[in-house]
């Protein structure tokens, strides 16, 4: 993806954190037929933006304490860290710097509890555990189509792959982190958003260099 792409898709995202329901549509849905001459999967991410003060959200919350940000911001970041942990699961088998694979086992140990957090939050907001960004592209997201590509690589191609991969997930995980800690009324939301920035603007900091192979 060039950086004129990349900037296209975070801004879009930008646009879709400033409307009030931007994050439980996310990163859109298929069907808006407004092709526009962008990369595969922006088309969506736009729309998603035009339209998201005029859709209802996907899961409402049963729980007064929660808004339809802190709703949109567990569901985006179930989808975002489900599929990263599906990646940070291939590094073992995959890659050839120690370094990557040294930093990835604590950080896929982090995902793991981050998601039941996230989940136990979805329940006792009342809302149903499903995947509305499925199939979706947007920054951050791992896509199906980048995790096949990724899994068909090793050694040093996968660790850049791998690298920019998570390197894009944790710089976008913070940002919406950041937002949803103004956006959100729910306490323990809020407060799990706070610990999501910090640590994902950590493992950003610790992030390794691919190498060329193992020492």
């Amino acid at each position: 993806m060039t950086a004129a792409a990349v900037t296209r898709r975070v801004a879009s995202v930008a646009v879709l954190l400033a409307a009030t329901t931007l994050l439980t549509t996310g990163c859109g849905s298929d069907g808006d037929g407004d092709g526009g001459g962008k990369p595969t999967g922006e088309g969506r991410s736009t729309s998603a933006a035009r339209n998201a003060a005029t859709r209802p959200p996907d899961g409402q919350a049963t729980s007064g304490t929660f808004n339809s940000s802190d709703i949109g911001w567990i569901q985006l970041m179930i989808a975002m860290d489900d599929q990263a942990a599906l990646l940070l699961g291939l590094v073992p088998d995959h890659s050839s710097a120690a370094g990557v694979e040294k930093w990835a086992k604590p950080v896929a140990a982090d995902y793991r509890g981050e998601l039941v957090q996230l989940r136990e939050l979805l329940s006792r907001a009342g809302v149903p555990d499903t995947n509305p960004h499925q199939g979706h592209d947007m920054p951050g997201m791992v896509t199906e189509d980048e995790l096949r590509t990724i899994e068909g690589t090793k050694d040093a191609a996968f660790d850049a792959l791998f690298l920019a991969a998570m390197r894009e997930h944790l710089d976008q995980a913070a940002k919406i982190a950041h937002s949803e800690r103004s956006a959100g009324t729910d306490p323990a939301t809020k407060k799990l958003a706070a610990s999501v920035e910090k640590t994902s603007l950590t493992w950003r900091a610790r992030l390794p260099e691919a190498t060329s192979g193992r020492p």
